[in-house]
Formats: structure tokens, sequence, C-alpha cells
């Protein structure tokens, strides 16, 4: 069989579209546990997000491509002792495969030098530490907390490019400096 030189729109778009797992698998069948991880690895990373207007924002990768799931699934997968997935600052906040784990070891040692981009972090495992042991032994007590609440309860309005010290603070125990 010869290879295509060209591509109609339709068939440019069915390629694009299953090669990011949207191919019309039937949605009414079981999605059982050992779909959840191998759709991780197909994606790369699943950004987690706390985006919450129908659920939140990380379970939505899964079930556009997989169908309805239970999302206890993946969130026992992300806890387990034995671990499939790690969660990691890979773009965002992030659960990844484990297998990528030694491939990211390069940017774990320079976030603990604090090189980069990991520089504003540096002093919350240092000069702030204080700062940063509060704030994991209000989460210890608490549970999770939202950026809004360490700040006082007064929520930011939109996005920012310079985070305020309370996000630093979270984002700092998300990365292994600290």
């Amino acid at each position: 069989m010869a290879l295509k030189e060209e591509f109609s729109l339709s068939e440019a778009r069915r390629i694009a579209l299953t090669a990011q797992g949207f191919n019309g698998l039937d949605r009414a069948a079981d999605v059982g546990a050992a779909a959840l991880p191998n759709a991780i690895r197909r994606l790369g990373l699943l950004q987690i997000d706390s985006v919450n207007v129908l659920v939140r924002a990380h379970y939505l990768p899964l079930f556009s491509r997989l169908g309805a799931y239970d999302r206890a699934a993946l969130d026992a997968l992300a806890a387990a002792k034995s671990k499939r997935l790690f969660e990691y600052w890979g773009h965002e906040a992030s659960l990844l495969p484990v297998d990528l784990h030694p491939l990211l070891r390069w940017r774990m040692a320079r976030a603990e030098r604090g090189v980069g981009v990991w520089g504003g972090l540096r002093p919350y495992a240092g000069e702030k530490r204080a700062e940063t042991d509060v704030l994991l032994e209000r989460i210890r007590l608490e549970g999770p907390l939202a950026a809004s609440d360490v700040e006082g309860g007064r929520a930011r309005k939109g996005m920012s490019m310079c985070p305020a010290k309370a996000p630093r603070r979270q984002d700092a125990l998300m990365r292994p400096t600290v």
C-alpha cells in the first residue's frame, strides 16, 4: 500500500483527533482502572487543576478520551503506595507516569540548586523556611487549602504572572527544593 502524500481536511482532522485519543471508542463500555494510567501515559501527563466549574478540570481529559469512569479510581491511583504515577511540576502541577521520573532528574537537580525558574522559590527552603513550616503545619491540621485561604480569605481576581506570597509558598511545596 502506497503512502498518501495528501490528506483531505476531514482525514487530517480524524488523524489528529485519533492521535490525541479522541477516536470514538465505545463510551458505553465500563472503563477499568487499568485504562487510567494507560491514558495518562499516552497523554504524557495529566495537569492537576483545581478549577471546578463542572468538576475539577483534571478529571475532564480522561472523560473526554475514555468516557465515564470512576473519578475515585483516579484519586486512588494518584495516592497509591505502589506508584504508577507521581506528582511533579512537569508543566504545572501534574501527574506523570513513574517511568518518566528518571528523565526529569535533571530538572529536579536544577530545582535543588535554585537554578533558573526555581530561583524565586529557593528562599522558602532557606531563610523563609519558617513560613513554609507554618504553612505545612496548617495544611496538616486543616487539610487542603486554596491560596485565598492562606492569604486571609481574599481571593485574587484574574490571573497574575507575579503570584502573591501564599501561592509561591504553595508552589515551593510542589517542588523538590523544599
